[in-house]
């Protein structure tokens, strides 16, 4: 994943697209702990109670407890050079920000 992630980053990614911002608003983005990557990210396809259905960026179906999700931001956050901006403050979020700026050479100081 990670390197699909440099490679969408240094061709630009379309992060800001106006498509790309309707598609992600179609779904109820998420964040999951990995051992391997820190976080993926995926989307709820189902809830029951505390539970949560989750297909994540490596296409696989998981099922987690919605205490060990965290929120994801919008698009037009990423890269954001203030983190105070983002929408959703979290461990997930912050990671994600810097790693999409750290591919950039937008290295955060």
């Amino acid at each position: 994943m990670t390197q699909n992630l440099t490679e969408r980053v240094r061709l630009g990614g379309g992060v800001n697209d106006a498509l790309q911002q309707s598609q992600w608003a179609e779904k109820k983005w998420v964040w999951v702990a990995d051992k391997e990557e820190g976080y993926l990210s995926g989307y709820v396809t189902k809830e029951e109670g505390d539970k949560m259905e989750l297909k994540l960026s490596n296409d696989t179906v998981v099922t987690v407890n919605s205490n060990d999700i965290e929120k994801m931001n919008p698009p037009k956050f990423d890269k954001v050079e203030d983190m105070a901006d983002l929408t959703y403050l979290n461990e997930a979020s912050v990671v994600h920000n810097l790693r999409l700026r750290y591919y950039s050479d937008l290295i955060y100081v």
